[in-house]
């Protein structure tokens, strides 16, 4: 079975490192960092067998990142691999909640290229790990040098932010999909998605924890995407995909945050997009 968002171990396991701040990467720290990661690893994954995906995944950050609390990550799967993998999870090691997100494919999509927006909370590793159908799990990482986007303040006014919660964007830019040809998609939900980490500029009282945890995206019926997320995505999650599937019918989008609220949305696709 594909991982869920186990949250409390992982908690106990961030506290210090949000509290110690970042760290470079150097070869004093390499030790420190492999026993992280095994033990993030047994968390999410057990004793599980895992390979290395070698050019089969490639996971794309910046290695300094501009902005610590929007940080743009890609997952991308070789043509051949893309059909036969069921989930993708995003582990980012150093995150006082690291599993930050699960996509998991449906019948109107495959998973050969996913994308979101990130907090890093320190200097880490960036772990992603497909699953296929028939149980295999390949990794691939990345180092990426970003501090404090956990706790980094909101981009816009709190009050503001929930009165736009629930409003979603829909971007198709090489047209609608066909039988045969997967085209990229992106969807925005506009969410607050705070961390619990950060503070109100104006009071200075902490901000709870208001996040998008599932999302579901269908298109004719047929689910494309399901996505598990966590306190590490971005303000305003944001998620790329590739759909598949006949031109023209419904794209709707269904979400639902910590806090128990629903959120839905829905698009006409044309044959002309």
């Amino acid at each position: 079975m594909p991982p869920s968002l186990p949250r409390r171990p992982f908690l106990a396991l961030g506290a210090a490192a949000a509290l110690s701040g970042a760290w470079p990467a150097s070869a004093q720290e390499e030790p420190r960092r492999a026993a992280r990661w095994a033990d993030l690893r047994g968390l999410v994954f057990g004793d599980r067998p895992m390979e290395e995906a070698g050019e089969a995944m490639t996971l794309t950050a910046p290695y300094r990142a501009l902005d610590a609390g929007a940080v743009p990550v890609s997952i991308d799967l070789a043509p051949l691999l893309a059909p036969e993998v069921r989930s993708v999870s995003l582990i980012i090691d150093e995150n006082p909640s690291p599993l930050a997100v699960v996509f998991r494919a449906g019948p109107a999509a495959d998973l050969r290229l996913v994308s979101t927006r990130i907090r890093v909370d320190a200097y880490t590793f960036l772990h992603a790990v497909a699953e296929t159908a028939d149980g295999r799990l390949l990794m691939t990482q990345q180092f990426i040098k970003a501090a404090g986007g956990c706790s980094a303040p909101m981009s816009s006014n709190l009050q503001a932010a929930r009165e736009r919660m629930g409003r979603a964007r829909f971007t198709l830019p090489e047209g609608p999909p066909a039988a045969g040809r997967p085209v990229p998609v992106q969807v925005a939900l506009s969410h607050p998605n705070t961390s619990g980490l950060q503070i109100d500029q104006v009071t200075r009282l902490s901000i709870p924890a208001e996040f998008i945890r599932h999302l579901r995206i269908s298109y004719r019926d047929a689910v494309a995407l399901e996505i598990e997320s966590d306190i590490s995505i971005a303000e305003n999650p944001t998620f790329g995909f590739m759909l598949a599937g006949d031109p023209g019918g419904e794209l709707l989008l269904e979400a639902e945050d910590n806090r128990g609220r629903h959120f839905v949305s829905r698009w006409a696709l044309s044959a002309a997009g």
